[in-house]
């Protein structure tokens, strides 16, 4: 990785991307009081995860950091990278930031950050956490991927979290969604039996009794279908958190993310 600047012993890397500015930027977050956990942070379609003031990443490196974790945050190539300038205007984002990208492109974007941070610190374990569609990629890392995309020294994540990653959306979401960059690719890039080769010593899921993108069922499928054994699998909800994770019952609070780390800590202690 080519590092690009450091402040307060946070570092930012780029590793060649397949689209756009062709950069996938990594964020390293130090740990308080190192637990050797390493926890990769994967956004979900269209979004960011980098130290930006408001950006919900940010907040969950902190957390992370403050009991022993080192995060890493990935965020994935793109045309811009300015989304604070678009203000509201989620649809123009998505077209200037992203028109063109194909699921295969977003998945290899990070593919190649995980190979590249397994390489900073190869003896210490991986975890994978996936918002949305960045857990649908994670637990394409742990289904052999990694090695048929970046070489067979790459290794498998340790451990998978997810947080709003289902099946299949809501209807009317897939009608909206389904045909933006990126998600137009998803069902013929990807392979049908992925989750049936998932390779992972734990999988935990989370999902917000408020979400509006899938539905409690949607959900449970993942876990249902990827081939970890029950006793490993875990499924928790947030109570009034959206799919974003940001608000509780339609309002910003923190504490949702609080009580996500609280429950991944005493999971897997």
């Amino acid at each position: 990785m080519k590092m690009i600047r450091e402040h307060s012993n946070i570092r930012e890397y780029v590793v060649p991307g397949t689209f756009g500015d062709n950069e996938v930027r990594v964020t390293s977050f130090p740990p308080k009081e190192p637990n050797e956990v390493q926890v990769v942070l994967l956004h979900g379609v269209h979004s960011s995860a980098n130290m930006g003031e408001n950006n919900k990443f940010r907040f969950l490196s902190e957390l992370l950091s403050g009991r022993g974790y080192a995060p890493w945050l990935v965020e994935t190539s793109r045309k811009v990278r300015n989304r604070n300038d678009f203000s509201n205007d989620v649809p123009l984002w998505i077209r200037e930031a992203f028109s063109g990208k194909t699921f295969a492109q977003e998945q290899q974007d990070v593919f190649n950050a995980i190979s590249e941070i397994s390489g900073e610190m190869p003896d210490r374990p991986i975890w994978i956490w996936g918002f949305s569609l960045g857990g649908i990629i994670a637990l394409s890392a742990a289904a052999d991927n990694i090695k048929r995309n970046a070489g067979e020294g790459s290794p498998l994540p340790e451990r998978i979290i997810l947080s709003g990653t289902g099946l299949v959306a809501y209807k009317e979401v897939e009608e909206r969604m389904m045909s933006l960059p990126v998600l137009s690719t998803l069902r013929s890039e990807i392979d049908t039996d992925m989750l049936a080769h998932v390779k992972a010593k734990g999988l935990i899921s989370f999902r917000g009794s408020c979400d509006e993108i899938f539905s409690e069922e949607s959900c449970l499928g993942v876990l249902r279908e990827a081939s970890i054994p029950e006793s490993e699998k875990h499924y928790f909800v947030i109570e009034g958190a959206d799919h974003s994770f940001r608000s509780r019952y339609g309002k910003a609070d923190p504490g949702v993310m609080e009580e996500m780390v609280g429950l991944l800590a005493r999971t897997w202690s």
